[in-house]
């Protein structure tokens, strides 16, 4: 049998599943939401685990950080508002993946962050972080972005960022 690219995902307000959907399409194979905590994924082609990114918390780095995954081949992505040069330069995942980053396939993939959808403690958690930004001289280009996108409806999702993790899939499986 074939191995078959598995991919899993967990999203909180839907643009990490949209990653996943259109991403297991162009694969042949179905996105399947991140098991419960201890349930090993199976075995097979290249796992891809998504999730979003909440400050210090990358869901699918802790996933594939807490799980024996063998010797299949493994890419963890993280989707987030961060400038995703700022967020590949800064590479998070690395630093919770530990011993395991230099066996796993980091990427990173611009999100969406919907202010009239996010939960209230959410909402109050960036309005502490974009107060405390303002004041903040010699900002970023991405503390800009924050400021500016703060208590707006930002969508940067971009399907075409997915090549460059088609062709490592592909790359695996040929």
């Amino acid at each position: 049998m074939i191995p078959q690219a598995q991919v899993l995902y967990e999203s909180t307000y839907g643009a990490t599943r949209r990653y996943a959907e259109a991403l297991a399409q162009r694969l042949g194979t179905t996105a399947q939401k991140i098991p419960e905590t201890g349930v090993a994924p199976q075995e097979g082609g290249p796992l891809i685990v998504l999730s979003p990114v909440f400050g210090p918390s990358i869901a699918a780095a802790a996933y594939v950080a807490h799980h024996d995954l063998g010797e299949r081949p493994v890419a963890c992505v993280a989707v987030g508002m961060t400038l995703v040069e700022e967020a590949r330069r800064k590479d998070q995942m690395a630093g919770i993946l530990g011993a395991k980053a230099e066996h796993t396939q980091c990427f990173y993939l611009p999100g969406a962050l919907y202010y009239s959808r996010i939960s209230t403690v959410h909402r109050q958690i960036m309005r502490g972080i974009v107060a405390a930004l303002r004041f903040k001289p010699g900002k970023s280009e991405n503390e800009r972005a924050m400021i500016q996108a703060y208590n707006k409806d930002v969508d940067r999702v971009d399907l075409g960022e997915l090549e460059p993790l088609v062709e490592w899939v592909e790359e695996r499986l040929s």
